[in-house]
């Protein structure tokens, strides 16, 4: 990609450790405190540079990026990035839903840091802990049309960064590839992913003697919409008096609350439940189904 450079992404590689040396204006959002670019000493510079293989080349210069959602496209002005032998995307700082948006010099380190430590990475989902001293990198594998798609956030914190897929402009599509928009499913939960915020699930149908059974086998994630509604049947928020609440359809619908669901999650216990998922692919409504 084309761009007027005003600063450059830079590697500095001294006693044969690569140190990422992001040099780019923070394309709007928040900064964050103690991660800014690292001054490089003498020796540095005296070392030979590179761009980090992986990460695009351009600097950040003028305009923010910024789409319509809140999201930062920081690959506007700094280059599409991706894993080497892979589809390059757009490196996306993630508005929250408390108005937090990692800066771009930040997103540009961590997910140059993530490509890096690949070949350490745990499972098939590609998972790297401690990327830039507390990030938690990870593909997503669901993501139909995304190949190498990546998410990455800060547990316990609502930043998060991601790359999609653009069609080769540099710029953010307008809509991210959704798995599940505006539908209703019926699903075994099997997790919960703390830093990425994202639920586990399969689908399912019943089964004998009203069992759940696997759709297709696969283990699908969606992130929980803020202030989503969870309702309780029986043992996702147990009443004191152990009664069961449930409508006609046998769907809970006793006022529980997403804490308790990923309590519930998070401690192993299977959850079976009927999700509704928004038009942003994120679960809007849960309901735990009853089975006696």
């Amino acid at each position: 990609m084309n761009f007027t450079a005003k600063k450059t992404i830079k590697m500095a590689i001294v006693g044969g450790a690569v140190a990422a040396t992001a040099l780019l204006s923070a394309c709007g959002g928040n900064g964050v405190a103690g991660n800014g670019s690292p001054v490089r000493n003498a020796a540095e510079t005296a070392a030979a540079e590179q761009v980090p293989e992986g990460v695009g080349q351009g600097a950040a210069s003028g305009g923010t990026g910024a789409t319509s959602n809140g999201d930062v496209n920081c690959s506007k002005n700094g280059g599409q990035v991706g894993a080497p032998g892979r589809q390059k995307m757009d490196l996306i700082a993630v508005a929250a839903t408390d108005g937090t948006t990692p800066g771009c010099t930040e997103a540009f380190n961590v997910i140059a840091e993530y490509y890096q430590k690949l070949p350490q990475a745990e499972g098939p989902g590609e998972r790297v802990l401690d990327v830039q001293g507390r990030w938690t990198c990870a593909r997503q594998a669901d993501a139909a049309g995304a190949q190498g798609a990546v998410t990455c956030g800060v547990p316990n914190d609502s930043l998060q960064l991601e790359t999609r897929p653009s069609g080769g402009t540099g710029q953010a599509p307008d809509k991210q590839v959704r798995k599940f928009p505006n539908s209703t499913h019926s699903v075994q939960f099997t997790g919960y992913d703390a830093d990425v915020r994202m639920a586990r699930f399969q689908l399912t149908v019943p089964g004998k003697g009203g069992d759940a059974r696997p759709v297709d086998g696969k283990t699908y994630r969606l992130p929980l919409q803020p202030g989503g509604k969870v309702f309780s049947a029986a043992t996702l928020c147990p009443s004191e008096s152990g009664t069961v609440t449930i409508d006609d359809a046998g769907l809970g619908n006793g006022p529980c609350g997403q804490a308790q669901l990923i309590q519930q999650l998070q401690e192993g216990n299977p959850v079976r439940a009927q999700i509704s998922v928004n038009g942003d692919d994120k679960i809007a409504t849960v309901k735990e189904i009853y089975h006696p």
